[in-house]
């Protein structure tokens, strides 16, 4: 009866929740429940494909100047 009673959000990159903002000109909210897989559609598909593009170009951007300051 020790279970943790917290339930553990899945947070989402801003910035590319806000590159996704102006290019769709939809919600933010919207643009989080494409990725999340709640919204069914073409347009969801979109979004989602775009936000794992752009959320691993960030990473590896960020990789990249962190590889060259060491």
């Amino acid at each position: 009866m020790d279970k943790s009673k917290t339930k553990n959000y899945k947070s989402y990159d801003s910035t590319v929740l806000e590159a996704l903002f102006l290019k769709y000109k939809v919600s933010k909210y919207y643009i989080r429940q494409c990725i999340n897989g709640t919204v069914q559609g073409i347009k969801p598909d979109n979004i989602k494909k775009d936000y794992l593009a752009m959320e691993k170009a960030n990473k590896d951007a960020v990789f990249n100047l962190i590889k060259k300051t060491l």
